[in-house]
């Protein structure tokens, strides 16, 4: 196991950055408990951290913090005592998804890594982002999401979490019932005890905790087989594209559905719009002899051939100088992206590819179905009035995805199951004159029509405002509850959790 003692640690666009007492890259379980029953025994904080792929201080600690890459095996699926039936069972995917299979693999592995193995296999993901640079356990303990109204967040697929505890301890979790996967606790070569646990509140906590409540070990996932993705991307009006949401046939129809959209008017007129539409395709067997890989080759071979501190300078240089071709610059990122029967395996085609590589954060928020329309139209005059007030402009077109709800109570889609929320993102390239204002306005309007910020995005959820958990999470309560029976001494909290109103009875155990 390494250790670094002082290092200044940074997440992936440099905006947040903090001196960590120790630094920590264990390579097994032994490793893990070793530096949890440490830092228990000293009294200091811990914080497992991941591609730093965050856009707020979640994951920061001025005490110990432990780089969770090298926890990145897939195990053998025999350590679990299956449930007879579990594996062919519906589980997480619900009905709207054929039966998945299982697999068990640790907390810390990549996403872009977790594709391969699966591919291997005959396996993928049933959903995921745009984006695979990110680790496992920091996309399910975020509710982070793809888009389409039948799919649900990370979370939704996971079937038992393992958990180690501040006291060094660890837990198998696991919801109760028809919907155990479990007849007995992992088998794990180690001494110290796991707790079986079978409880639908607890296994709910745990799975959308933000790091907080333990760290994630490992998670048995429900994956299926490998399918083929048929994406097509065309312009459209903002007037038009309402319509067909309103009317919703187009969410209904489309396994995925996305809408980016171009905050400033084209020639004075209606705002462009690009529509994305992802589905199964069934014909198509293997990708590609030659990989197509892109979308369009204007907008792919400069991310390909131009390295990414030149184009993240460039943007930036527009973006701040001459801040008046800003709209321009926004319609032309939309002009490059349009395209018609790109067909891939489903991991290649979600994944946005190298233009997750510039340099940019972003603020996201879910809305209920019923209300996202109108916030739509409330984004659009906010960033009217910041242009017409002072020159700031938003520098990217901000994007709408659909996810389903899902019973997790911190998670961004919980909600009435049978619904759908809408997430929309606002990125913002970074180092940008007004950027964190424009978003900070934005979110603050977005409570209003009751947005709820996502947890690994830009965001100032916190207090006792509109912004506080117990007002945008009617079931925060009972979660501080659970929350509490795991974590007495506030082990993994920070700046973040507290501020968020996350700490437990007797947190002040540990050094502040």
């Amino acid at each position: 196991m390494k250790i670094r003692k002082r290092k200044i640690w940074k997440n992936y666009v440099w905006d947040q950055t903090i001196d960590p007492l120790k630094y920590f890259k264990p390579t097994c379980l032994a490793d893990l408990i070793t530096i949890v029953k440490s830092a228990s025994t000293r009294g200091y904080h811990v914080k497992p951290i991941g591609s730093g792929h965050s856009s707020s201080d979640i994951a920061l600690s001025t005490d110990y913090m432990i780089d969770t890459h090298g926890l990145d095996r897939m195990l053998n699926t025999n350590l679990l005592s299956l449930r007879p039936g579990a594996v062919g069972a519906p589980g997480a995917a619900g009905a709207l998804e054929k039966p998945g299979s299982i697999v068990l693999v640790e907390c810390g592995i990549r996403l872009h890594a977790l594709n391969k193995l699966l591919d291997d296999q005959g396996m993928a993901l049933y959903n995921m982002g745009a984006y695979t640079g990110q680790t496992l356990a920091g996309v399910v303990s975020t509710s982070t999401h793809g888009s389409g109204i039948s799919l649900g967040a990370f979370p939704e697929y996971v079937e038992a979490i393992v958990l180690l505890g501040e006291d060094g301890e660890l837990y198998h979790l696991e919801r109760s019932g028809d919907r155990a996967l479990s007849t007995a606790p992992i088998r794990l070569d180690t001494d110290v005890p796991i707790h079986f646990v079978q409880s639908d509140e607890d296994f709910l906590a745990a799975g959308v905790s933000m790091g907080c409540m333990g760290i994630i070990y490992a998670v048995a996932l429900r994956v299926r087989s490998s399918y083929m993705l048929n994406e097509t991307r065309s312009f459209g009006r903002w007037s038009e594209v309402r319509q067909l949401l309103e009317k919703g046939d187009v969410l209904r129809d489309n396994r995925h559905y996305e809408v980016l959209i171009n905050p400033y008017r084209y020639k004075g007129r209606d705002y462009k719009c690009l529509v994305t539409a992802r589905n199964i395709e069934e014909k198509i067997k293997k990708g590609p002899l030659i990989p197509r890989g892109h979308r369009k080759l204007a907008y792919e071979l400069p991310l390909l051939l131009v390295p990414d501190f030149i184009l993240n300078a460039l943007m930036r240089m527009v973006i701040n100088w001459f801040p008046r071709f800003v709209p321009d610059l926004v319609q032309m990122l939309i002009s490059t992206l349009t395209v018609k029967g790109y067909i891939d395996k489903s991991y290649k085609v979600l994944d946005l590819g190298k233009a997750n590589n510039l340099a940019a954060y972003a603020t996201e928020i879910a809305f209920p179905e019923h209300r996202y329309l109108d916030a739509v139209d409330a984004i659009i005059d906010i960033v009217a009035k910041d242009v017409a007030e002072g020159r700031q402009y938003l520098s990217a077109p901000f994007s709408l995805r659909f996810v389903r709800t899902n019973a997790f109570p911190l998670a961004m889609q919980y909600g009435k199951l049978g619904s759908f929320v809408c997430m929309i993102e606002f990125p913002t390239v970074n180092r940008t004159i007004g950027g964190m204002e424009t978003l900070s306005r934005i979110e603050s309007a977005m409570y209003a029509f009751g947005g709820i910020p996502h947890w690994g995005q830009v965001n100032h959820v916190g207090g006792t405002g509109k912004a506080s958990l117990a007002r945008l999470y009617p079931e925060f309560n009972n979660w501080l509850s659970v929350y509490r029976k795991y974590c007495r001494k506030g082990m993994f909290e920070n700046d973040f959790t507290r501020r968020c109103g996350i700490s437990a009875v007797d947190a002040l155990l540990f050094h502040e």
